[in-house]
């Protein structure tokens, strides 16, 4: 009962001390600016009012010193800030995540608060939601066992996500809830809020897309295919609803040439630039201490769950575990980011779900 009473009191100080540090140390990042004008623009303001209304309301929350830093620092920002169709056209970038512009709206409509802000609490409440997930799944352990979701929440880089001003935090919480869902097997609920973690980030077919297969594994085919059709409608819906402009133009002004303006910007697909650019990135990534822990831990993953998996313990859950590490390495070839941040929300259910091979059989929720 000891134990019981020191985890609770622990779990306050570290729910009160993600708060503390996601309030006053979020990033008002680029992005939250992109994001903020596709609100706009879907409330159905003009490209001019929802630009100055934009950057007229980042002003009236920042410091001069940072919204210069996001309005000027370097050309292509100081390109945005000086043509509203500069920025309406990276806009399919943007308006890629319907659920979260419509969460944005959401937050705004009910609270009367900016975009900006709305982002801010929608990372905050999202990363303490993970943080108590974690600490359910943890707080009926016994002994020290009980107490490890604390390392893992920090591990996880839980804190990071509710920092940031990006749809990541809120992805990581609707996909973690499918992954619970999954491990208990009830397969219908899981695959909808696959569905759904995909209007957050589309990019998250990749891991949907081959956990939605698992149904096969049963024999179950009938929803296998199900799955593929569904998560591909959503995908093709989203991309062709907001006339995006393709994988390898997105690639490219991401990651090796940033344009001001991608209306008419149609590059033809290069392998070679392709091939340096997943290269370099690799080589980049390995070697640097600030990105390689998301590597090393999938790679960890992946090699634990394989080989739990060859001896034939805890099938489900390993099988799951792979799945999501394999995705993670499919979604870094297919879009070659060092930044952890577009993977954790793959990553960190994979932490989730492997931790349960610590557990008995009968504590565990894929033994229901």
């Amino acid at each position: 009962m000891i134990f019981r009473i020191i985890n609770l009191i622990l779990a306050l100080f570290v729910f009160g001390f993600i708060y503390q540090k996601a309030v006053t140390q979020s990033f008002y990042n680029w992005d939250a600016i992109a994001y903020t004008m596709a609100v706009q623009l879907d409330e159905g303001k003009t490209t001019e009012e929802a630009h100055e209304y934009t950057y007229k309301t980042l002003e009236s929350e920042v410091d001069p010193g940072l919204f210069n830093a996001l309005c000027c620092s370097g050309q292509y920002r100081q390109d945005q800030y000086s043509s509203p169709d500069n920025l309406k056209s990276m806009m399919p970038m943007y308006a890629l995540k319907p659920g979260y512009i419509l969460l944005i709206r959401a937050v705004k409509g009910l609270t009367g608060i900016s975009e900006y802000q709305s982002m801010k609490y929608i990372s905050l409440v999202s990363s303490l939601i993970l943080a108590f997930i974690f600490f359910i799944a943890f707080f009926w352990q016994k002994g020290l066992l009980q107490f490890l979701w604390i390392p893992l929440v920090f591990f996880s880089q839980i804190l990071f996500l509710g920092k940031l001003m990006t749809p990541d935090a809120v992805t990581t919480v609707v996909f973690i809830g499918s992954i619970y869902f999954l491990l208990r097997k009830s397969l219908y609920i899981s695959f909808l809020l696959m569905g759904l973690a995909l209007t957050f980030r589309p990019d998250m077919i990749v891991a949907a897309g081959l956990l939605g297969l698992l149904p096969a594994l049963d024999k179950n085919y009938r929803m296998a295919i199900i799955n593929s059709v569904l998560f591909l409608s959503i995908y093709f819906l989203i991309s062709t609803s907001i006339d995006h402009n393709g994988w390898w133009s997105h690639f490219y002004t991401s990651l090796v040439s940033t344009q001001s303006n991608l209306d008419t910007f149609n590059p033809v697909f290069d392998l070679n630039k392709y091939k340096e650019i997943l290269l370099g990135n690799l080589n980049w990534l390995l070697n640097d201490m600030n990105y390689i822990t998301w590597f090393a831990t999938t790679f960890i993953i992946l090699i634990a769950s394989s080989y739990l998996l060859s001896e034939q313990k805890n099938s489900w859950i390993n099988i799951i575990s792979v799945v999501l590490a394999l995705s993670i390495f499919v979604k870094f070839l297919i879009f070659p980011k060092v930044d952890a941040r577009v993977y954790l929300a793959i990553l960190v259910p994979a932490i989730y779900v492997f931790s349960f091979n610590l557990f008995s059989h009968k504590e565990r929720i894929d033994s229901t």
